[in-house]
This record gives structure tokens, C-alpha cells and sequence, in this order.
């Protein structure tokens, strides 16, 4: 199956070049969504939409948790090739506060997504499709003009996935600061909703 969203049309292609805030939506083990702000490219041939993070932010962190971790606590993607951000498991905390995004710390971030058709195999959420990884949600507006990528994630943090999401970051935004910790979520479209 071809993911290119080329044929989508000028108006898709030329509001995802636009320099446009968007949100990345994860999900919280008690099933709420985490949304967070961020920059997103798109490689609309491959049908690849890509988020520059930190290896130990939240969302890298829920997304390590719903995909299942590999036996080197990473997980897992695709194809062997590109190595993926290694994510600490971690283990429940007495008497800790929830953060301000209402996860508790110390908790163990992963379990099944089963009930959303995907089961865990050899530490990778495999869809129906037969595809990798955990299901998101990314999605700019600018006025009455939207668009929403869902598809599959997987965390990366090989350097070439690193550099491309960098440089492609940097057509869009700005270049990105200097972060030794950075890995790249890059997310396979499966749906696209919106007005353009």
C-alpha cells in the first residue's frame, strides 16, 4: 500500500509547509489523551510526519509505554536498521504527586492496547495491518483551515533519522537547538482528516 498523500492536493501539501504550531495527541495508560504542542514536517511521498524531542519526554515516554519495551527497554520499530530511544522502565514511588500533566512518576508507563485492535509482538505494537507501531495523532489549524494526521509512531534516535527530522524541521521552523538527547518520532499516516 503507497502512503504518498501527494495526489491530497496543493492546498494539503502547501498548509503543511506553512509554519504552523500543532499538537501531537498520545495516550495516558488510564486512557486520556496527552496533548502536547509541538513542530511537525511531513514527508508527504513516504507518508512519514515527524516530531524532534527529547529522549525523555512524556510523550516519548507514553509512547515506550503503550508500543511495549524490548528486552533493552527500547522500542521497537520497523525495520532493524535504525536503532530506537532507549526509555527506562520504572517502578511505582510511595507518596509521589501526580505531574503537572496528571501522570504519576515512578509508575510503570506500558500496557496492552488490545482493546484498540493492536497487540504487542516481540515488543512493537503491530496493527491489523500488520504495520508498527503505537497510534497517534498530530494536527495544526489556522482558522476555519485544519488538518489531522493520525497514524503509527515509533521513537528513533539512529543519527540519519536524527539529521533528517532536523533538517527538515529546520525548513519549516527554524534550526532546532543543539540537544544531544534528541530523537525523532516519526509517525507512518494511516488517516488524514480536515478541511484541506
Amino acid at each position: 500500500m503507497s502512503n504518498d498523500l501527494r495526489g491530497r492536493g496543493a492546498a494539503f501539501l502547501d498548509f503543511w509547509r506553512e509554519r504552523h504550531l500543532c499538537t501531537l495527541t498520545t495516550v495516558r495508560l488510564d486512557g486520556t489523551p496527552h496533548v502536547i504542542a509541538v513542530g511537525v514536517t511531513l514527508d508527504a511521498q513516504a507518508g512519514v510526519a515527524r516530531v524532534i524531542t527529547s529522549r525523555r519526554s512524556r510523550k516519548v515516554r507514553l509512547l515506550a509505554g503503550r508500543g511495549g519495551l524490548d528486552a533493552a527497554g527500547r522500542v521497537a520499530v520497523a525495520d532493524a536498521g535504525s536503532r530506537v530511544a532507549a526509555v527506562p522502565p520504572t517502578t511505582s514511588g510511595a507518596g509521589e504527586k501526580p505531574s503537572v500533566d496528571g501522570e504519576m512518576p515512578g509508575r510503570p508507563l506500558w500496557n496492552s492496547l488490545a482493546d484498540r485492535g493492536v497487540e504487542p509482538v516481540g515488543g512493537a505494537s503491530v496493527a491489523a495491518s500488520g504495520r508498527v507501531g503505537v497510534p497517534v495523532a498530530v494536527c495544526q489549524v489556522d482558522g476555519g483551515r485544519w488538518s489531522t494526521l493520525e497514524g503509527l509512531a515509533v521513537v528513533r534516535d539512529d543519527p540519519a533519522s536524527v539529521a533528517e527530522a532536523e533538517r527538515r524541521y529546520a525548513e519549516r521552523y527554524r534550526t532546532p537547538r543543539v540537544n544531544p538527547d534528541r530523537v525523532v518520532v516519526e509517525i507512518e499516516v494511516t488517516r488524514v482528516l480536515g478541511s484541506v
